[in-house]
């Protein structure tokens, strides 16, 4: 199934904007330009360094500020989010092993253990991820969410792959098993447990957490093989192709099932690989459609995202190189149409990066103002470590697809 190519076409969105980028230093990366590997390589340098210097003693990272503001954003902290940015480190180190990114790595992971990682309540062979009040300062009752111990598995997986013994594999398998413990016969899974409203809960759901719970059991069954965990990150995925929408982008759902196919053998009898690639096909055309073209203001072409917001961009770059790697060489037009348009996307957050001054390597929520919407326009200039996390992770990934190998 092929896809011709959108990049060259007629799709005009008529955008009534303000630009409200004056604050930014760009780099000099013009619209329809492939961005160079310097540009890409520098970028990647200050980004890691902005999430460096973001991390606190404690192996906590400085959240959220607003470039634009002396009013800094009210105390909040998303664990998730903290394992996010732990995984793109990780990334990091792998392109390049640096003494300061272990040391935060470390540092991060000890935080995340120490703080945020324990046992159920009377179920000491399961460990979750904990939000809890000291912590992330919400209101909300003592609970993990599945997102959370998803994604904290791929985080400590990833740093152990680097630095062996940091977590016990004692302790990792104890988090596959609580990922096990929330998910149904079916293969979907219970959102939250939360003690208080008597354990597991459903009554709230996220399209992201069971593609993050899929990829932590994948990652676990790299360091401790077991057909537990590959049944039951298969019988995710399954769940997921059958039930998901083709316009839901879920950039985890698509690592996680290049993840798997990468693997020689995976129960296929509850997955085929035609089914896999042919829904990462059909998200794939749902993506490109989204992709801006032309617009008055140059800083927003090349964004998937019509409001500008940076991070849509960069998980659905994340998304589209995944399914590269879904795809292969089977569809050799969308390849084409996938490369040519993460290069686009590429440019759009190169521009957007703050590149000096006390945010340099900042990726900022969006890249300009909205008429009459005063609420989106106060957080433009915001900068959340997963707004760098996000936009981190495609630079690597479009760094190795399309550079040559660093000596």
């Amino acid at each position: 199934m092929g896809l011709k190519p959108i990049l060259g076409g007629l799709l005009t969105l008529c955008i009534v904007l303000g630009s409200g980028c004056s604050q930014s230093v760009k780099q000099a990366v013009i619209p329809g330009q492939k961005p160079s590997p310097h540009h890409v390589s520098k970028a990647i340098e200050l980004s890691t360094a902005y999430l460096i210097n973001a991390n606190e003693p404690s192996g906590q990272f400085v959240y959220c500020v607003n470039a634009a503001s002396t009013r800094q954003p009210r105390p909040r902290y998303n664990v998730l989010r903290h394992t996010g940015t732990m995984y793109a480190l990780a990334q990091t180190y792998q392109r390049q092993p640096d003494d300061d990114v272990r040391t935060v790595l470390i540092a991060a992971s000890q935080f995340l253990k120490s703080r945020c990682m324990a046992p159920l309540p009377g179920r000491g062979d399961m460990l979750g991820i904990w939000s809890l009040r000291q912590v992330t300062y919400a209101s909300e009752p003592r609970q993990i969410k599945l997102g959370g111990a998803g994604l904290g598995l791929v985080a400590l997986v990833s740093v152990e792959k680097i630095i062996p013994g940091t977590t016990s594999l004692t302790d990792l398998r104890k988090l596959g098993r609580f990922l096990l413990y929330m998910q149904k016969p079916d293969g979907s899974f219970y959102s939250k447990f939360i003690p208080s409203e008597g354990g597991k809960s459903d009554r709230w759901t996220s399209q992201y957490y069971p593609g993050e719970a899929a990829l932590g059991l994948l990652m676990l069954n790299e360091l401790n093989p077991s057909r537990r965990w590959l049944v039951a990150a298969t019988k995710a995925l399954a769940y997921l192709l059958k039930h998901r929408d083709i316009t839901t982008t879920d950039q985890w759902l698509l690592i996680a099932g290049a993840k798997l196919l990468s693997m020689k053998s995976y129960p296929t009898e509850i997955l085929s690989r035609k089914l896999i690639i042919q829904h990462t096909v059909r998200v794939c055309e749902s993506i490109l459609q989204e992709q801006i073209l032309y617009a008055d203001d140059h800083n927003y072409i090349g964004g998937y995202c019509i409001d500008g917001r940076t991070t849509p961009t960069a998980t659905r770059v994340d998304g589209l190189f995944a399914a590269l790697r879904i795809i292969g060489c089977k569809d050799a037009a969308l390849s084409n149409t996938i490369k040519s348009s993460v290069q686009a996307a590429m440019t759009f957050l190169l521009r957007a990066q703050i590149t000096k001054g006390k945010y340099s390597g900042g990726i900022p929520r969006a890249v300009g103002q909205l008429s009459s919407n005063k609420a989106f326009n106060r957080r433009i200039r915001e900068i959340r470590i997963d707004y760098v996390q996000h936009a981190l992770s495609a630079m690597i990934q479009y760094e190795q697809m399309f550079e040559a190998p660093r000596s």
